[in-house]
């Protein structure tokens, strides 16, 4: 029941600069991203078993935070990725959509799928893209 309430939390809280799952962690490197940027994020297993990953890049970008509107998911290789207590795995997304187009200033939202004790996890971090300084 507390992973139930948990779970829902975290979907409530998704536009928080971090999600946590647990001893998970999902955040990006900073909040804030000029355009054309790399946004690049990161998963850190602080707990004390091996966690999962479904594919090699497991996450997906959405112009929501109810994620109904996707506009990027990597190809990725479909194998099961170990990611071991105390190590990190780090992703980078190029502001780009399925077209391979510059996306447009604003908040997004990025999705990462975890399977940790047998069940899966959604976490999910929010990144501003701002225009750059004139």
């Amino acid at each position: 029941m507390l992973k139930k309430v948990l779970f829902v939390l975290l979907i409530l809280f998704s536009f928080s600069l971090a999600a946590t799952q647990g001893s998970l962690e999902f955040r990006p490197i900073k909040k804030n991203f000029n355009k054309s940027e790399d946004i690049c994020f990161y998963l850190k297993n602080n707990s004390g078993e091996k966690i999962y990953l479904p594919s090699s890049a497991p996450w997906a970008v959405f112009e929501d935070k109810d994620f109904e509107k996707i506009i990027f998911s990597p190809i990725a290789t479909q194998s099961i990725v170990e990611i071991k207590p105390s190590q990190k795995k780090k992703w980078c997304w190029k502001q780009k959509d399925f077209n391979n187009e510059q996306v447009p200033s604003g908040e997004y939202t990025i999705r990462l799928t975890v399977f940790k004790s047998g069940k899966r996890l959604f976490l999910s971090s929010t990144v501003n893209i701002k225009n750059s300084a004139k």
